[in-house]
């Protein structure tokens, strides 16, 4: 294992070695045998994830970055944006489904008996249908 694969791995996987995937691991150790920057490295990441843990300072922004940020942001959510079709184009659409008086068609009475509760509902795919008991 070179330094430099190590401190790929150390930004990847974070100083806590046994934490570390298992093939990773024995080059690791050699490594850390043989060298004494690389302990230095794995020192360093060491402090630098305990003052990460223990919290760094509130920092206030620049002023005007939150707005820009908020510009940014909303430049790109507006970016593909287009407004709803006026009224009277929903309304051409809304007749070809439900004829020109805009609303639905009622229900004929017929077929309201037919989805009515008491039919049988298919089973679903999948499941094993069970037989129901017989009755005289």
């Amino acid at each position: 294992m070179t330094p430099e694969e190590l401190d790929d791995l150390l930004c990847q996987y974070g100083a806590q070695l046994r934490a570390w995937p298992v093939e990773h691991q024995r080059a690791v150790t050699a490594l850390l045998w043989a060298s004494p920057q690389a302990r230095e490295r794995v020192r360093e990441m060491r402090r630098l994830e305990a003052m990460i843990a223990d919290g760094a300072p509130e920092l206030e922004p620049p002023p005007g970055m939150l707005e820009r940020v908020e510009r940014t942001l909303m430049g790109a959510a507006l970016k593909d944006w287009k407004p709803p079709a006026p009224a009277s184009a929903r309304g051409a659409s809304a007749s070809v489904f439900f004829g020109s008086s805009g609303a639905a068609p009622a229900q004929p009475a017929s077929s309201a008996a037919a989805n009515s509760d008491t039919d049988q509902i298919p089973p679903a795919r999948g499941r094993r249908q069970v037989p129901e008991p017989h009755r005289d």
